[in-house]
């Protein structure tokens, strides 16, 4: 009695966070949009297009992949942002057919992908195609994630399943729902090869060595912990040969000459350090990835999700731009370590501590463990300020709520200044010099522009 009991209790807590997740969107129930023919359960309303429904579904799952990224051991930014990029691309093409002027990317990406098409002459419901897809990919991308968090990713499929039952017949219900896993199935056999598969295992490799000598990283306190991800910078790209396409020229040459443009640089971040205003101490910690924090990449797609659903976009607008600001993510974050363990250089806060001879100073928050240059946060924020800026137009200004809880709601007049306030931040966190964080906007705008030229109109 008492073993079903823990379980009824453990089902009752998976249900009622599946809820919240729904319950984060502004709309929580599948809707048809405005301009469509008719109600849902018109006659051939099973043949509605992807534009005619809601985003509901992919906001939804969208807040899952963020808990989920949050939860399991080893989602690094890194391999958090890689999960954005695959499953992002798993939702266009779950809806992609039913988007009238759209096409597959399969054959501008790196690779050889191979999807499956619908069966000709069949309807298929767009939104079961999407909910399939998403719990497919997600349950393999995390595929190191808690029983809790599992039975979390079933009962959100459920839910969406048992609203379509009523919707639409069992026929198209199940014809819809293979297709998605079909679709999900072809991406994540492809994700395999890209270099960072099962990247929780992989993010520290204990036999590298890494090079030594004047100006070149070593490992940071307090940890003092081996360089992490050397290699992602050789994973396969979506955008073929990115890494190569955004590279950047030599950081400043190094020296310990006072006076030097490296000393004067090193020397700045000790100088900003001495007189941080309350203000910028609430920047840097509200992008710094904190414990209970949402990492890097899933502070920018809680950033897109929330103007997703502030604009109302319905569920194809969603999927093309998750599917961009997905790749964006991992591609830019591919061209910057490429860029990182090119270079090598040494962190702030090891010049400042032993060449300048200030042994006790330390940065704001802790110095990752991975070559300074250039800033990951400044490359990939701004290759989604890229992409957000072709979505959403220049000068959208808008909100973020992602830490309301913690730092209160940043405003932000474009997504040039929510790029560059990133990048901003980790100069006054004394983790990154300014000519890098200012390398990282440049690389990042190369790589977004990159992204924005992939064609997904016919």
């Amino acid at each position: 009695m008492k073993q079903v009991q823990t379980q009824s209790i453990k089902l009752i807590i998976t249900l009622a966070i599946v809820m919240v997740l729904i319950n984060g969107c502004k709309k929580n129930e599948l809707q048809v949009k405005d301009n469509a023919p008719g109600s849902i359960a018109a006659a051939g309303s099973e043949d509605l297009n992807a534009d005619k429904f809601d985003a509901s579904v992919a906001v939804s799952w969208a807040n899952m992949q963020m808990n989920l990224a949050k939860t399991t051991m080893g989602f690094d930014p890194g391999a958090t942002g890689r999960t954005y990029a695959y499953s992002g691309l798993t939702l266009y093409e779950a809806v992609q057919n039913g988007i009238p002027g759209y096409q597959s990317l399969a054959g501008q990406l790196s690779g050889r992908l191979v999807l499956p098409k619908p069966d000709a002459g069949l309807s298929y419901f767009w939104p079961a195609a999407a909910n399939a897809s998403m719990a497919y990919i997600l349950k393999n991308l995390f595929a190191n994630t808690s029983v809790a968090n599992f039975a979390s990713i079933d009962s959100l499929e459920a839910v969406y399943n048992n609203e379509y039952a009523t919707l639409i017949t069992q026929g198209n219900l199940q014809r819809s729902n293979d297709f998605g896993k079909a679709i999900a199935a072809a991406i994540f056999e492809w994700s395999k090869t890209d270099g960072g598969h099962e990247p929780y295992f992989h993010a520290v490799d204990s036999a590298y060595a890494w090079p030594t000598g004047p100006g070149l990283w070593i490992p940071t306190p307090p940890l003092f912990g081996y360089p992490v991800r050397p290699h992602w910078g050789d994973n396969r790209s979506f955008i073929p040969g990115i890494a190569a396409a955004v590279a950047m020229p030599p950081p400043v040459p190094y020296s310990e000459q006072h006076g030097s443009p490296f000393y004067k640089m090193a020397n700045q971040v000790y100088t900003i350090s001495q007189s941080l205003t309350h203000d910028d101490t609430i920047t840097v910690k509200f992008w710094a990835d904190l414990p209970g924090q949402l990492n890097g990449p899933s502070h920018f797609t809680s950033v897109l999700t929330q103007l997703i659903v502030n604009e109302n976009f319905n569920l194809a607008q969603a999927a093309i731009a998750y599917a961009a600001h997905g790749i964006a993510i991992y591609d830019a974050a591919i061209a910057c370590f490429k860029t990182k363990y090119t270079y090598n250089l040494i962190r702030p806060v090891s010049y400042i501590q032993n060449v300048m001879g200030h042994t006790t100073w330390n940065p704001v928050i802790g110095t990752p463990p991975h070559p300074e240059y250039t800033s990951a946060h400044a490359c990939i924020m701004q290759a989604c300020a890229e992409v957000l800026k072709k979505i959403f137009g220049e000068n959208y200004s808008f909100d973020d709520h992602t830490n309301d809880a913690l730092y209160g709601t940043r405003h932000y007049s474009s997504f040039d200044a929510y790029a560059q306030e990133g990048a901003w931040s980790r100069v006054l966190a004394g983790i990154h010099y300014r000519p890098t964080a200012v390398a990282g906007i440049s690389q990042g705008k190369k790589a977004g522009k990159l992204v924005n030229d992939l064609k997904f109109k016919e």
